[in-house]
């Protein structure tokens, strides 16, 4: 499986306007069912919040990866956003999070997969210089171009 085979560049987007925890996962959720066509965003907010309540997906280094699942979805479906201040997630660091990963899968998805992809996204953070990379990162096309890119470099 490969991050670019979930994503498509209306997908991805550069920064957020919420201020609290809360407040992310709500856009997060809000642009997932506005990208996914068919998916209520009530429904992903309650699946990454009630994840989010088990222990903080803000994994640290800048990066979070808020997610899910639910039974009333059909297969994965992943946003990406970049948000050049960061924000306050509840990083295991303490620093803010840039980049968030946002996943939302089916009850019955393989969790195998799901961890595959969770697995590829810290990959790509921690083998390849994407951090400084995305600071230059202007329009979600570029950094859709830059995720794929640096997908291959680890491939």
């Amino acid at each position: 499986m490969k991050l670019a085979e979930l994503l498509k560049p209306e997908y991805v987007k550069v920064g957020l306007e919420g201020k609290t925890k809360e407040d992310i996962l709500q856009e997060l959720a809000d642009f997932l069912s506005l990208s996914h066509s068919g998916i209520d965003k009530k429904d992903v907010f309650k699946a990454i919040l009630e994840r989010e309540k088990k222990g903080s997906t803000g994994v640290g280094n800048g990066l979070a990866i808020p997610h899910g699942r639910s039974p009333r979805i059909d297969g994965m479906h992943l946003i990406v956003v970049y948000d050049p201040a960061g924000k306050d997630f509840d990083a295991y660091d303490k620093k803010p999070s840039h980049l968030f990963f946002t996943a939302i899968a089916s009850d019955d998805y393989s969790p195998h997969e799901q961890l595959e992809v969770l697995r590829i996204i810290a990959e790509i953070y921690e083998k390849t210089d994407l951090e400084k990379s995305i600071e230059k990162v202007k329009t979600p096309q570029a950094f859709y171009e830059l995720l794929v890119a640096k997908e291959e470099e680890i491939s």
